[in-house]
Protein backbone atom coordinates (compact mmCIF):
# COMPACT_ATOMS: atom_id res chain seq x y z
CA UNK A 1 0.00 0.00 0.00
CA UNK A 2 1.32 3.25 -0.78
CA UNK A 3 -0.19 6.46 0.58
CA UNK A 4 0.30 10.47 1.30
CA UNK A 5 -0.42 12.07 4.56
CA UNK A 6 -1.64 15.87 4.14
CA UNK A 7 0.74 18.53 4.45
CA UNK A 8 -0.42 20.61 7.45
CA UNK A 9 -1.15 23.49 4.90
CA UNK A 10 -3.95 21.21 3.07
CA UNK A 11 -6.65 18.70 3.11
CA UNK A 12 -6.35 16.04 5.26
CA UNK A 13 -6.99 13.79 3.08
CA UNK A 14 -4.56 10.50 2.41
CA UNK A 15 -4.02 10.09 -1.58
CA UNK A 16 -1.66 8.49 -3.67
CA UNK A 17 1.35 10.45 -3.98
CA UNK A 18 3.22 11.29 -7.37
CA UNK A 19 6.51 10.60 -8.09
CA UNK A 20 9.09 13.28 -8.38
CA UNK A 21 11.87 13.11 -11.47
CA UNK A 22 15.41 14.02 -9.83
CA UNK A 23 17.18 16.31 -11.66
CA UNK A 24 20.55 14.86 -13.02
CA UNK A 25 24.08 15.38 -10.86
CA UNK A 26 25.76 18.22 -12.01
CA UNK A 27 30.07 18.38 -12.06
CA UNK A 28 29.84 19.85 -8.32
CA UNK A 29 29.97 16.37 -7.18
CA UNK A 30 34.05 15.87 -8.07
CA UNK A 31 34.32 19.33 -5.54
CA UNK A 32 32.08 18.92 -2.96
CA UNK A 33 31.92 16.89 -0.01
CA UNK A 34 28.88 14.53 0.85
CA UNK A 35 26.03 16.54 3.00
CA UNK A 36 25.71 14.89 6.81
CA UNK A 37 22.55 14.65 8.41
CA UNK A 38 23.09 16.01 11.76
CA UNK A 39 19.75 15.23 13.59
CA UNK A 40 16.36 14.48 12.88
CA UNK A 41 13.50 14.69 15.12
CA UNK A 42 9.46 13.97 14.77
CA UNK A 43 7.33 16.07 17.75
CA UNK A 44 5.40 14.76 18.94
CA UNK A 45 6.43 11.07 19.61
CA UNK A 46 3.02 9.09 19.74
CA UNK A 47 0.13 10.20 18.24
CA UNK A 48 -3.37 8.92 19.78
CA UNK A 49 -6.57 9.29 17.06
CA UNK A 50 -9.94 9.29 18.14
CA UNK A 51 -12.42 9.22 15.50
CA UNK A 52 -13.15 12.60 14.29
CA UNK A 53 -10.28 15.62 15.15
CA UNK A 54 -7.07 14.96 12.72
CA UNK A 55 -3.70 15.44 14.79
CA UNK A 56 -0.43 17.19 13.12
CA UNK A 57 3.53 16.00 13.58
CA UNK A 58 6.24 18.30 12.56
CA UNK A 59 9.41 16.55 10.81
CA UNK A 60 12.61 18.56 11.19
CA UNK A 61 15.81 17.63 10.13
CA UNK A 62 19.50 19.28 10.41
CA UNK A 63 22.29 18.58 7.56
CA UNK A 64 25.20 20.03 7.32
CA UNK A 65 26.17 21.30 3.54
CA UNK A 66 29.64 20.56 3.90
CA UNK A 67 30.11 23.28 0.60
CA UNK A 68 27.95 20.76 -1.30
CA UNK A 69 24.33 21.88 -2.99
CA UNK A 70 21.51 20.36 -2.10
CA UNK A 71 18.34 20.30 -4.36
CA UNK A 72 16.23 18.62 -2.28
CA UNK A 73 15.35 16.93 0.88
CA UNK A 74 12.43 14.07 1.87
CA UNK A 75 11.31 12.30 4.87
CA UNK A 76 10.25 9.01 4.06
CA UNK A 77 7.94 7.48 6.38
CA UNK A 78 6.87 3.72 6.91
CA UNK A 79 3.77 2.14 9.13
CA UNK A 80 3.10 -1.29 8.95
CA UNK A 81 1.87 -1.93 5.15
CA UNK A 82 2.96 1.28 3.39
CA UNK A 83 5.86 3.68 2.57
CA UNK A 84 6.11 7.26 0.73
CA UNK A 85 7.79 10.22 1.15
CA UNK A 86 7.54 14.26 1.56
CA UNK A 87 9.12 17.47 0.77
CA UNK A 88 10.41 19.26 3.72
CA UNK A 89 11.50 23.08 3.11
CA UNK A 90 14.18 25.29 4.18
CA UNK A 91 14.11 27.26 7.47
CA UNK A 92 17.25 28.62 7.46
CA UNK A 93 21.16 28.42 7.51
CA UNK A 94 23.75 28.37 10.59
CA UNK A 95 27.17 28.10 11.10
CA UNK A 96 26.97 25.55 7.82
CA UNK A 97 24.41 23.74 9.28
CA UNK A 98 20.40 24.17 7.50
CA UNK A 99 17.57 23.17 9.16
CA UNK A 100 14.05 21.74 7.10
CA UNK A 101 11.09 20.89 8.58
CA UNK A 102 7.49 20.57 7.22
CA UNK A 103 4.06 19.65 8.96
CA UNK A 104 1.79 16.56 7.92
CA UNK A 105 -1.48 15.75 9.13
CA UNK A 106 -2.91 12.44 10.06
CA UNK A 107 -6.55 12.03 9.65
CA UNK A 108 -8.97 9.17 11.38
CA UNK A 109 -10.79 8.16 8.49
CA UNK A 110 -8.55 8.29 5.99
CA UNK A 111 -5.67 5.94 7.80
CA UNK A 112 -6.52 2.27 7.77
CA UNK A 113 -6.41 0.39 11.33
CA UNK A 114 -4.33 -1.97 10.45
CA UNK A 115 -1.58 1.21 10.49
CA UNK A 116 -2.34 1.63 13.64
CA UNK A 117 1.30 1.33 15.90
CA UNK A 118 5.16 1.82 15.32
CA UNK A 119 6.14 3.96 11.94
CA UNK A 120 9.75 4.72 11.00
CA UNK A 121 11.28 7.21 9.49
CA UNK A 122 14.42 7.89 7.12
CA UNK A 123 15.62 11.17 5.27
CA UNK A 124 17.65 11.88 2.22
CA UNK A 125 19.39 14.94 0.78
CA UNK A 126 19.27 15.02 -3.09
CA UNK A 127 22.27 16.67 -5.08
CA UNK A 128 25.81 16.21 -6.70
CA UNK A 129 26.55 13.88 -3.93
CA UNK A 130 22.98 12.14 -2.10
CA UNK A 131 23.07 11.72 1.67
CA UNK A 132 20.93 9.92 3.09
CA UNK A 133 20.35 8.32 6.88
CA UNK A 134 17.73 7.01 9.28
CA UNK A 135 15.19 8.92 11.41
CA UNK A 136 13.59 8.54 14.71
CA UNK A 137 11.18 6.05 15.04
CA UNK A 138 6.86 7.48 16.49
CA UNK A 139 3.88 6.00 17.13
CA UNK A 140 0.01 6.23 15.77
CA UNK A 141 -2.08 4.70 18.40
CA UNK A 142 -6.06 4.39 18.71
CA UNK A 143 -7.76 6.19 21.52
CA UNK A 144 -9.55 4.37 24.16
CA UNK A 145 -11.99 4.77 26.67
CA UNK A 146 -12.97 3.03 29.77
CA UNK A 147 -16.22 3.65 31.95
CA UNK A 148 -16.95 2.41 36.00
CA UNK A 149 -20.26 2.13 37.88
CA UNK A 150 -20.27 0.67 41.34
CA UNK A 151 -23.35 -0.91 42.46
CA UNK A 152 -25.62 -0.50 44.87
CA UNK A 153 -24.68 2.67 46.01
CA UNK A 154 -25.00 3.56 49.23
CA UNK A 155 -24.02 -0.15 50.40
CA UNK A 156 -24.17 -1.64 54.06
CA UNK A 157 -20.43 -2.78 55.56
CA UNK A 158 -19.23 -6.19 53.96
CA UNK A 159 -21.89 -6.50 51.55
CA UNK A 160 -20.81 -7.48 47.52
CA UNK A 161 -20.29 -4.39 45.34
CA UNK A 162 -20.37 -4.89 41.68
CA UNK A 163 -18.39 -3.22 39.42
CA UNK A 164 -19.27 -3.03 35.84
CA UNK A 165 -17.55 -1.31 33.12
CA UNK A 166 -16.93 -1.12 29.32
CA UNK A 167 -13.24 -0.64 27.18
CA UNK A 168 -14.13 0.65 23.88
CA UNK A 169 -11.22 2.21 21.03
CA UNK A 170 -11.24 4.12 18.36
CA UNK A 171 -11.86 2.74 14.52
CA UNK A 172 -10.79 4.85 12.04
CA UNK A 173 -12.79 2.94 9.63
CA UNK A 174 -15.98 3.34 10.63
CA UNK A 175 -15.07 6.44 13.08
CA UNK A 176 -16.92 4.80 15.91
CA UNK A 177 -15.91 3.24 19.29
CA UNK A 178 -15.84 -0.56 19.06
CA UNK A 179 -15.61 -3.46 22.15
CA UNK A 180 -12.14 -3.34 22.84
CA UNK A 181 -11.89 -7.57 24.10
CA UNK A 182 -9.47 -10.16 25.36
CA UNK A 183 -7.35 -6.92 26.94
CA UNK A 184 -6.24 -6.84 30.44
CA UNK A 185 -7.47 -4.10 32.89
CA UNK A 186 -6.60 -3.28 36.42
CA UNK A 187 -9.38 -2.52 39.05
CA UNK A 188 -8.28 0.38 41.43
CA UNK A 189 -9.64 1.13 44.68
CA UNK A 190 -8.89 4.52 46.89
CA UNK A 191 -9.62 5.30 50.55
CA UNK A 192 -11.57 8.69 51.20
CA UNK A 193 -8.10 10.15 51.60
CA UNK A 194 -5.91 7.93 49.95
CA UNK A 195 -4.70 7.65 46.26
CA UNK A 196 -5.57 4.80 44.25
CA UNK A 197 -4.25 1.41 44.41
CA UNK A 198 -4.35 -2.00 42.34
CA UNK A 199 -7.07 -4.21 43.78
CA UNK A 200 -7.15 -7.17 40.58
CA UNK A 201 -6.62 -7.51 37.26
CA UNK A 202 -9.47 -8.67 35.11
CA UNK A 203 -9.91 -9.55 31.52
CA UNK A 204 -12.81 -7.49 28.95
CA UNK A 205 -15.35 -10.00 27.42
CA UNK A 206 -15.08 -9.97 23.53
CA UNK A 207 -17.76 -6.87 23.46
CA UNK A 208 -15.16 -4.75 25.99
CA UNK A 209 -17.69 -5.49 28.84
CA UNK A 210 -16.10 -5.42 32.43
CA UNK A 211 -17.65 -7.13 35.81
CA UNK A 212 -16.33 -7.97 39.37
CA UNK A 213 -17.19 -7.89 42.49
CA UNK A 214 -15.18 -6.65 45.67
CA UNK A 215 -16.39 -6.55 49.67
CA UNK A 216 -17.69 -3.13 50.43
CA UNK A 217 -15.48 -2.78 54.04
CA UNK A 218 -15.41 1.78 53.73
CA UNK A 219 -16.30 4.66 51.59
CA UNK A 220 -13.73 4.28 48.46
CA UNK A 221 -13.38 5.31 44.92
CA UNK A 222 -12.86 2.61 42.10
CA UNK A 223 -11.53 2.85 38.80
CA UNK A 224 -10.63 0.86 35.66
CA UNK A 225 -6.89 1.64 34.35
CA UNK A 226 -5.66 0.05 30.66
CA UNK A 227 -2.05 -0.06 30.57
CA UNK A 228 -2.26 0.35 26.56
CA UNK A 229 -0.58 -2.13 23.91
CA UNK A 230 1.31 -1.76 21.05
CA UNK A 231 -1.35 -0.06 18.85
CA UNK A 232 -3.65 1.68 21.53
CA UNK A 233 -3.29 4.27 24.14
CA UNK A 234 -3.56 3.98 27.58
CA UNK A 235 -7.27 5.29 29.27
CA UNK A 236 -8.19 5.26 32.60
CA UNK A 237 -11.98 5.46 33.62
CA UNK A 238 -13.53 8.51 35.70
CA UNK A 239 -13.42 7.11 39.55
CA UNK A 240 -17.03 6.24 40.77
CA UNK A 241 -16.94 6.81 44.59
CA UNK A 242 -19.22 4.74 47.22
CA UNK A 243 -20.64 5.72 50.44
CA UNK A 244 -20.31 2.57 52.66
CA UNK A 245 -22.75 2.48 55.89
Amino acid sequence: MRTTLAATAACSLIAVAAITTLAPATADAATCTRPTIRSTTIDPPTVVLGTSVPKGITITTKIKTNGCRIDRVEAGLYGPNFIDSYDLHKVETSKGVTTYDTGLRISPGDLPNSEAGRWRSYVTAWGPKTAEGPGPSFRVLHAAKLTTNATPEPVRKGVKLTIKGSLTRADWESLTYRGYGSRVVDLQRRSADGSYRAVKHLTSAANGSLRTTVTATADACYRFVFAGSSNTARTTSKGDCVDVR
